[in-house]
């Protein structure tokens, strides 16, 4: 289809396809180089910050549980402790950490336990310190994992999230110690605990920069959701395995076994709480046996990669705007010549070889192509004129030549039959040169009433020097044959007189004869 387009068509045509096509591949390599660049930058600054935000979370968790330790020593050593003082030691750690949202001390023998206080307890509200006693034989405090698990595996254990409406009225878990008599470890003394606030857990996670559509959860040793930005409603209501159910999500159910067996990871799903293609970066917490999870949105990363790839589309456009102007450019200049040189050449085809070829600036292909016709057009005017003058020469040889074969055959006889008032004898003869003219000839006379002479010879050679030699040997054999009469005679005469100056070794082959005429005999 492009063969029947004219060259400036062709050549704007095939410009723009391979800038076309080169312009699409670069913006496609650039693309998907954006995007493999920014799912590396993604997974890094994911890990790092799932990484980091474990760490604090490390951080505040061991400063619990060296305020727990330290209650838990100071009671070892204390056991007499007055209820007034363990008040007032628990006031002055949670006040003097505010990651801890309350402590209590659950003895089952000290000094103050005599008087009816069984579990003192100090908590936050708002920005008050506030006092409890978790001793009411309606709130069970001995049937609560912060209390039975570190009695019953006799060291130091983080609870389960709950909900303790009368330890504070707030979402927590807990950090319980066990406390035994100095002078006797294997003498039980009770439990002194550190709470901290999942509302406090959460405020943290909502401090995470995940941008638009990113969000952050919290999920406990058996999957529990602890914390979530994005659905609250999630927090001690469901658990990652119910929501696998829930999707009938498999990739979901393997990322929540990895995550109870704390361990780390990077993957690409459907968000967990907004059902939109996400990026997921999990890490543990190790104190708890706690995973944290951070949710980015795979749509607002790839709007950085759109915003890039329409930004070079847009510059892709303006290149390809000025390809089209350069190769347009550059179409005319070239096909302007060659139109110009069309133009020249079909009227050189006309056979006016008078009018000159365009001349062509430059030092170029074009150029040299118009010179090129300039000096065809040159030679072709003079071959013309050599031709015309050639054939001038031809036409006035071959109309001589027409003139000498006139001659020549008006030198033979050529009226049959040659005696009409004869009826004894019948004489027929054909002259045909291979050429116009030639050296063959023949001839025949009445010698007398009864003899007839007869001649065929053929001069060597061909063309006019055989004519004029033929011309010359049939003279002198006639005017021979009036004197001699006799064949042999008159061939001797004739054979010396062509030899006489006969620098061209020229020769004729003669066949002779005298036929009597009753007889029949030569």
């Amino acid at each position: 289809m492009l063969r029947n387009q004219r060259i400036a068509t062709r050549m704007v045509l095939l410009l723009l396809i391979g800038g076309g096509v080169v312009l699409g591949a670069i913006i496609g390599m650039s693309y998907q180089t954006a995007r493999a660049l920014l799912e590396t930058e993604m997974r890094n600054k994911a890990g790092y910050l799932a990484n980091a935000t474990a760490n604090r979370i490390e951080t505040v968790e061991q400063a619990v549980e060296k305020i727990g330790g330290s209650l838990g020593t100071i009671l070892e050593l204390n056991p007499h402790t007055t209820e007034k003082e363990i008040y007032s030691l628990l006031r002055s750690f949670v006040k003097k950490n505010p990651e801890a949202f309350g402590s209590c001390a659950a003895l089952v023998e000290s000094e103050f336990t005599k008087n009816g206080y069984h579990v003192p307890y100090v908590y936050r509200k708002g920005d008050q310190l506030l006092e409890s006693d978790l001793g009411d034989p309606g709130y069970g405090y001995q049937t609560f994992d912060w209390y039975t698990l570190p009695r019953d595996l006799q060291r130091p254990v983080w609870s389960e999230p709950y909900y303790d409406e009368d330890g504070g009225g707030v979402l927590m878990v807990t950090y319980s110690v066990p406390v035994y008599a100095s002078h006797d470890r294997d003498r039980f003394l009770g439990v002194v605990t550190c709470d901290v606030s999942l509302t406090w857990l959460t405020a943290l996670l909502n401090e995470l920069q995940l941008g638009q559509g990113g969000y952050a959860f919290l999920v406990s040793a058996n999957g529990t959701f602890i914390c979530h930005t994005l659905r609250p409603g999630f927090i001690m209501n469901e658990t990652l395995f119910s929501i696998a159910e829930a999707k009938d999500s498999t990739l979901l159910r393997n990322v929540g076994r990895q995550m109870l067996r704390r361990q780390s990871g990077f993957l690409k799903m459907i968000g967990i709480a907004n059902n939109q293609p996400s990026w997921l970066a999990y890490t543990p917490v190790p104190s708890t046996g706690w995973s944290l999870a951070l949710v980015f949105s795979q749509k607002e990363l790839m709007a950085k990669v759109v915003t890039l790839s329409k930004a070079e589309l847009e510059a892709g456009v303006l290149g390809f705007a000025l390809l089209l102007l350069l190769s347009l450019l550059i179409a005319r200049s070239i096909t302007a010549s060659l139109a110009k040189l069309e133009a020249a050449t079909r009227t050189l085809g006309a056979g006016d070889l008078d009018t000159p070829m365009p001349t062509i600036p430059g030092d170029d292909e074009v150029a040299h192509l118009a010179t090129a016709f300039e000096t065809m057009r040159t030679e072709l005017r003079a071959y013309t004129q050599e031709l015309q003058q050639t054939t001038a020469a031809k036409e006035r040889i071959e109309s001589e030549l027409q003139i000498a074969r006139t001659i020549q055959m008006s030198l033979v006889p050529k009226t049959f039959p040659p005696f009409p008032d004869r009826d004894d004898f019948d004489l027929y003869a054909l002259l045909e040169p291979a050429r116009e003219i030639g050296g063959d000839f023949y001839d025949f006379f009445m010698i007398d009433d009864e003899h007839l002479g007869v001649v065929i010879g053929d001069v060597s050679g061909k063309g006019v020097p055989a004519a004029l030699f033929m011309a010359v040997t049939r003279t002198f054999l006639k005017a021979l044959w009036r004197e001699e009469h006799a064949p042999g005679t008159t061939l001797a005469r004739l054979n010396n007189e062509l030899a006489r100056d006969n620098d061209s070794s020229m020769f004729a082959t003669l066949f002779c004869a005298i036929i009597h005429l009753d007889t029949g005999v030569c």
